[in-house]
């Protein structure tokens, strides 16, 4: 997983290629890859606040994000 957060730089140079008009196929592309630490990224999230929330709380976060 520690290498995928690599990916994060992408999320700025996806908005960067968007602002700049540029062909919507690589922005998609770039947003696409972007998406897949992020995902990562709240899934961690949602795991330590479930462990202060407790139980019922956290299988509620882990099933709603």
């Amino acid at each position: 997983m520690r290498y995928l957060n690599y990916l994060l730089i992408l999320i700025p140079i996806a908005a960067l290629a968007d602002l700049l008009h540029a062909d919507p196929v690589v922005v998609f592309l770039l947003s696409a890859l972007a998406i897949v630490p992020l995902a990562g990224v709240l899934g961690k999230a949602t795991e330590e606040l479930a462990v202060y929330a407790g139980s019922k709380a956290g299988g509620f976060l882990n099933a709603t994000f």
